[in-house]
């Protein structure tokens, strides 16, 4: 080996044990809690006969990745980097709302989509806000906001609507702080979902 081709090789031997050694961040996986503890469990006697099917939750794209969003500018959300949840905001908070009907509605079952059984009624929602919402005076919020629909399955008919919006005060202006707030504000739409089927009375009992 001439002395020039040992030079380059040398030099390209530097730059990839240089590569090696700078490691690359490990990415921080957050989670929503699904875990729906009734704050006032309802105090009806009469329980319906009636199975409720929950599907799973629908969004835009970027809210259906595990992307954890954050927005400083109207109309601009970015990901935090190096952080994600550890599923998609979809699918965990289905699990959520499933779990706090379970609790507190007065439906004899409750079954996820993928559920081979039967259902008399079915519950749609879209997830149109799910982010850390950082205001111009550099305070927080988590901001959660969803439509959800009950429809009769075999005729298709939507027989109840409803939207909850939650803003829920961030401790922190980083992502911790954001992970937190969605975390309250998820659990504040699970309740209301809740309670407001519970009070569907004229729809939900025979």
């Amino acid at each position: 080996m001439n002395r020039h081709n040992f030079i380059i090789v040398l030099f390209i031997a530097v730059i990839v044990a240089g590569c090696a050694t700078n490691s690359v961040p490990a990415i921080d996986s957050y989670t929503i809690n699904i875990t729906c503890e009734i704050e006032r469990p309802s105090e009806k006697n009469t329980k319906s006969s009636k199975v409720l099917k929950v599907s799973k939750t629908k969004s835009t794209a970027a809210i259906m990745s595990r992307h954890i969003l954050y927005q400083e500018k109207e109309f601009v959300q970015n990901p935090y980097a190096h952080s994600k949840w550890s599923d998609t905001p979809n699918k965990v908070l289905t699990s959520l709302f499933i779990s706090c009907i379970n609790k507190n509605s007065v439906f004899k079952s409750v079954l996820p989509s993928h559920s081979k059984g039967k259902a008399d009624l079915l519950l749609e929602s879209r997830l149109l806000e799910f982010y850390h919402h950082i205001n111009s005076d550099r305070s927080s919020e988590g901001r959660v906001r969803i439509e959800f629909y009950l429809i009769e399955p075999k005729s298709g008919e939507v027989i109840a609507t409803n939207e909850f919006m939650y803003k829920v005060t961030s401790k922190t202006l980083d992502v911790n702080g954001g992970v937190s707030a969605l975390n309250d504000a998820s659990k504040a739409v699970a309740l209301s979902l809740a309670q407001w089927l519970s009070s569907l009375d004229d729809l939900v009992i025979d």
